[in-house]
């Protein structure tokens, strides 16, 4: 980092990211604000700078502060992956800046502590039940929309879509009901819970008779406002159904909302939207498909005046980053792989990770 960049960063208050640290904290207290950047989606912890003030003051020994650094972590604490450690000189003075990525193999304690620790805000807390039961589902390799929805019956789920979407993927041409049962149990559509089919986030979601019924979280919320604020709204709409149904009423709403210029070419009309509906579509799809649906928030579409903003629920899974996504330098993950497995059958979305480069082409 040079001194240009780290100036910025002197500009930034503390925050889920951010840590300014005037010298190095007793041994422990490094170890518990560790693993909480671990735990959440990673951060930086800069030493040399006042916390509150963020005037940078600089280290005495900032070799030894790092030696005191790697004792402290590798005593208290167990990373599959150590952070980075970065000095830098700024105004004559030195500085160290650890990186800490975004955990893979989450959760991470401090040692002799049983409760994981997360950050919240510019703090590190321990973490409450529902956030514990995010850490184990991310740091586990199995697919996150394979568990079953609570108090959902096999009659809640659409047999004449799944069968639509069978002879569509082309994955059988066997349609008798044992068999779809079976199929069913195998793709991960329903799930056996004592003794009996249950169907499964990626069931409902997909193929769901009454998805919102059955998940109130599962509706996206799309405003239309007046200008660039958030005071006055032009429409509003609730969009419900199983994904399918939730994308193409997203497209409607969008297209509903957008200036939409017309000339006359030769002998005739083209007519461009504000926006280019293959990006929206594109990045609807992104949110649906990869957001966290264990989180109970709805995902939010707001179109202003000169820019749109999809908000989705969930962090980005490890290792991928904004920066990298930017970059498109980053392996495509993803917590949902049975519904994005039925999106790439079904030829929706692409596997391969190329969805924010397209919309990028759109966009230009």
């Amino acid at each position: 980092m040079n001194e240009k960049e780290f100036e910025k960063l002197l500009q930034e208050r503390e925050n889920k990211d951010l840590d300014f640290k005037l010298e190095l904290p007793e041994s422990k207290k490094v170890a518990k604000l560790v693993v909480a950047f671990y735990n959440t989606r990673g951060g930086k912890i800069v030493l040399g700078v006042e916390g509150e003030t963020r005037g940078p003051v600089g280290l005495k020994d900032p070799q030894r502060t790092e030696e005191r650094f790697v004792q402290s972590i590798q005593y208290w604490c167990e990373l599959d992956e150590a952070p980075e450690i970065e000095f830098v000189k700024y105004d004559s003075k030195e500085f160290i800046i650890v990186h800490c990525p975004k955990g893979k193999d989450t959760p991470y304690f401090v040692r002799e502590e049983y409760t994981p620790r997360v950050r919240i805000g510019s703090s590190s807390m321990p973490a409450n039940k529902e956030e514990i039961g995010r850490l184990y589902r991310e740091g586990s390799s199995k697919s996150q929309d394979v568990y079953p929805v609570e108090n959902a019956t096999l009659g809640d789920i659409d047999l004449k879509a799944i069968e639509n979407y069978l002879k569509k993927s082309k994955l059988t041409k066997k349609l008798d009901k044992n068999y779809i049962n079976e199929l069913m149990l195998k793709e991960h559509f329903v799930a056996l819970e004592n003794g009996k089919l249950v169907p499964t986030i990626a069931g409902i979601l997909l193929f769901g008779k009454n998805t919102y019924l059955d998940m109130h979280h599962s509706e996206v919320k799309a405003d239309r406002y007046v200008g660039d604020t958030r005071v006055e709204w032009l429409d509003r709409r609730d969009l419900r159904g199983t994904l399918f149904d939730i994308i193409k009423q997203a497209e409607e709403f969008f297209l509903r909302n957008m200036r939409t210029p017309a000339k006359v070419v030769g002998f005739k009309t083209e007519v461009r939207t504000e926006y280019p509906i293959d990006a929206l579509r594109e990045a609807i799809i992104n949110a649906l498909v990869h957001r966290d649906w264990h989180n109970q928030e709805t995902i939010l579409i707001r179109m202003y005046n000169s820019f749109v903003e999809i908000l989705s629920p969930g962090e980005l899974l490890s290792p991928i980053t904004i920066e990298k996504i930017k970059r498109n330098d980053y392996t495509p993950k993803t917590r949902n792989k049975i519904i994005a497995g039925v999106f790439n059958n079904l030829k929706i979305m692409d596997k391969r990770g190329t969805g924010f480069l397209r919309i990028r082409e759109d966009m230009e």
